[in-house]
């Protein structure tokens, strides 16, 4: 450890010098991979990642008939989550930083991590990992800000040493200052790709004056922890209206948590526990349309799974869509007023939350096409429809110009051409929590 001491001492005599921003080129699109919480929670161990790694560059599957793996369609950062420390490991029984602030791994769990990171590298992948830990959270004074800073400086030194390329900062811990590790990893020279997970100093985005923001992360989360129930989904969903309207973009996305498509039998309460397949497609769909990070977190090793999954995350029309970057994140174009009640929106007992029946989202992806994805939340089928008077103006022209036989539009999920529409689209019959993913051009 006296290489990484040597950076614990360099980190720390810089701590007195603040920034604004993170400088490490990533995320000029929003961010693809697979994190390991929302299917395995903190059981974890390093032959289950490593597995995890082999499944996201296999390529046993095909995409337009070609042998394709998610690492060629931009999964390539692959994260653990909670559970590699070694709990009570601290001074006094007390956290998992020892008394010079590095963090301790369980080496039960994971017996290599530098080889662990060394095998995702070789692969192609970059491997990511967790701070500010909820299980076992450090709360012991010297890893606070303004105290000795010793465990900023010492998670900073160990993601560098142990070779990991990403790093995902909750919330739980002491640790909460997400501009302090911003600084820190910058000072490495080393570029790592930062998710904030609430952490703090900020929690989001802030506009400090006309077109600048500080933003020292590369994506955060926009809501609280998501769940495989179809409230949930909707909950996360609409917390994002509040910063695509100027506060997330090329290396700053918002974040409304990892996908649930194909996760099952996680912790939860309530008579279900994971997504319909049409409720998985709707998911990722509203995801794609809105600029999220598009983070896995079910087990790519499940075939089963990863069959019913494999065309929905794999649909290069709707990343497409995500990665479409002309300024506009995605807006709420309009939401039906009847709502409908769902359960277990949250986690805890009884979390009930309403949503409209009906939502229709939008994103701009040129001058002459846009995104459009009109979902039916109710219980029941039903049509949505979109008038393309009612799409906002874009750059104040409106959002598509249509000739006078009509705009064409394409199914995104269908990956077929529908037709001509002058003046707007109706899904028809949509199933309950269905929608309709569709792009939208002049044929001029």
């Amino acid at each position: 450890r006296t290489k990484m001491a040597k950076l614990v001492l360099l980190l720390l005599l810089v701590l007195a010098t603040t920034c604004t921003g993170i400088d490490n080129g990533f995320g000029v699109t929003p961010p693809r991979g697979w994190r390991s919480w929302n299917q395995f929670g903190t059981g974890i161990n390093q032959k289950l990642i490593e597995a995890q790694y082999e499944a996201l560059v296999g390529r046993s599957r095909k995409v337009d008939g070609v042998p394709t793996s998610l690492l060629d369609l931009g999964y390539s950062s692959a994260g653990i989550d909670d559970g590699w420390q070694k709990c009570n490991s601290g001074p006094g029984g007390i956290g998992y930083h020892d008394a010079k602030g590095f963090p301790n791994v369980d080496t039960d769990k994971f017996p290599d991590i530098k080889a662990m990171t060394a095998k995702a590298r070789s692969l192609g992948i970059t491997p990511g990992w967790y701070g500010n830990n909820c299980a076992c959270k450090e709360t012991r004074s010297t890893c606070a800000l303004n105290s000795s800073d010793l465990c900023f400086a010492g998670d900073v030194a160990a993601t560098i040493e142990f070779g990991f390329g990403s790093v995902k900062l909750d919330s739980c811990g002491i640790e909460r200052n997400i501009t302090l590790f911003a600084e820190l990893f910058n000072r490495t020279g080393k570029s790592v790709m930062i998710e904030n997970c609430h952490n703090g100093n900020p929690i989001v985005p802030i506009r400090e004056g006309g077109d600048k923001v500080d933003c020292p992360m590369n994506f955060f989360r926009t809501s609280g922890d998501i769940r495989p129930q179809w409230g949930s989904i909707l909950s996360n969903l609409m917390t994002t209206p509040t910063y695509n309207g100027g506060l997330t973009g090329p290396g700053c996305w918002g974040y409304p948590d990892m996908l649930e498509v194909g996760t099952f039998d996680v912790p939860t309460r309530g008579p279900l526990n994971f997504l319909t397949l049409t409720e998985a497609r709707t998911h990722f769909s509203a995801w794609c349309i809105v600029s999220s990070p598009l983070v896995l977190s079910h087990d790519l090793t499940n075939d089963t799974t990863m069959d019913a999954v494999w065309p929905i995350i794999t649909n290069k029309e709707a990343l497409a869509v995500n990665d479409a970057w002309v300024g506009d994140a995605g807006t709420l174009v309009k939401k039906s007023d009847e709502t409908i009640e769902f359960p277990n929106c949250e986690w805890g007992f009884n979390r009930f939350c309403y949503h409209s029946i009906s939502m229709v989202w939008k994103k701009q992806l040129s001058s002459d096409s846009v995104a459009i994805l009109l979902m039916n939340n109710n219980n029941v089928s039903a049509d949505v429809n979109i008038s393309w008077s009612e799409l906002p103006p874009w750059q104040e022209e409106p959002s598509i110009r249509c000739p006078a036989s009509g705009c064409s539009v394409r199914d995104v999920n269908a990956k077929k051409d529908m037709g001509l529409y002058a003046d707007g689209f109706s899904a028809k019959n949509l199933a309950p929590h269905d929608s309709a993913f569709i792009i939208v051009s002049s044929s001029s």
